[in-house]
């Protein structure tokens, strides 16, 4: 083992005595039970991995439905204030007639008592 640790490699530091031990040991239970290497991945592994694609799959559903509800929330109150931006329109141009109304009613009522005026001044 020491000559592998003190022996240089191309372009590369001396390896480490971790490396080494590696080196004369490969997969042996021994560098599993000093925590050198860890031991091959366990069959949960892969159910325990799918079981987390499922999981955020559902997020990712979950917040599709919510962005599709928030989508349908934001068209109607579109729609809802196109509804009362068209009602204002509406109200403001009857306004605008009814006081066109009011003032040529005021400028007839002037003219009916100047017109009264009038004919009173001439009898």
């Amino acid at each position: 083992m020491e000559a592998i640790v003190s022996e240089p490699t191309q372009g590369q530091d001396s390896k480490t005595a971790t490396e080494a031990v590696a080196e004369v040991f490969p997969s042996s239970k021994f560098l599993q039970d000093v925590s050198l290497e860890t031991s091959a991945p366990k069959k949960s592994a892969p159910s325990a991995l799918c079981a987390r694609v499922q999981e955020l799959e559902e997020e990712v559903q979950a917040e599709r439905q919510e962005s599709a509800a928030l989508r349908s929330q934001i068209e109607y109150q579109q729609n809802q204030l196109e509804s009362l931006t068209s009602k204002i329109e509406k109200t403001k141009t009857t306004n605008q007639k009814q006081h066109q109304e009011l003032d040529n009613l005021k400028q007839g009522e002037e003219t009916n008592s100047l017109c009264h005026l009038l004919s009173v001044n001439k009898e």
